[in-house]
């Protein structure tokens, strides 16, 4: 289920796909920052070791499409700006992102910093972050800055993932 204006609301965004084929499957707590319609989220749901599953975004109309898209005990779906959340996300042992680069049209990179800050606070220690962004996008030394290792875990068609572990 989906609808106009949800970003990716049409079509599994390029980014997405790529970092759904280099992440392995997942297990324990898990949280999707910038969720959307919860096109990263069903596929972390097919590993049995998932044990939860948080959906988190800003657009109510995301988390509203990806409530009727994941229909599977372990999530839970949280409307929240993640540029503003609180330690009351809990801790995890993996967090899986695309996080957006755009506000009001503009080009904004302190999103994506904002998500890969969040990140670090939320995971348990040797969890693990996987981010995919563009390529022209310098999330490398905020990663490196918060993270024990970071590896370029894949690159192509102008997107990079990411594996960053506490």
């Amino acid at each position: 289920w989906t609808q106009p204006g949800v970003f990716s609301w049409d079509r599994l965004d390029p980014g997405t796909a790529l970092l759904l084929k280099t992440m392995p499957p997942l297990s324990g707590m898990v949280a999707d920052f910038g969720c959307g319609i919860g096109w990263l989220s069903r596929a972390v749901l097919q590993s049995p070791t998932v044990t939860k599953l948080a959906l988190i975004d800003l657009d109510r109309r995301a988390i509203d499409a990806a409530r009727r898209n994941i229909e599977d005990s372990r999530a839970s779906f949280v409307w929240d700006d993640l540029r503003k959340a609180t330690d009351d996300l809990g801790v995890v042992d993996f967090v899986v992102t695309n996080p957006p680069f755009h506000e009001t049209g503009g080009e904004d990179r302190s999103l994506g910093q904002a998500f890969i800050r969040l990140a670090a606070t939320s995971l348990k220690k040797g969890g693990r972050l996987w981010l995919v962004a563009n390529r022209h996008l310098p999330y490398e030394a905020i990663l490196a800055e918060h993270f024990a290792s970071v590896r370029l875990a894949g690159e192509t068609n102008g997107y990079k993932v990411f594996e960053a572990r506490k």
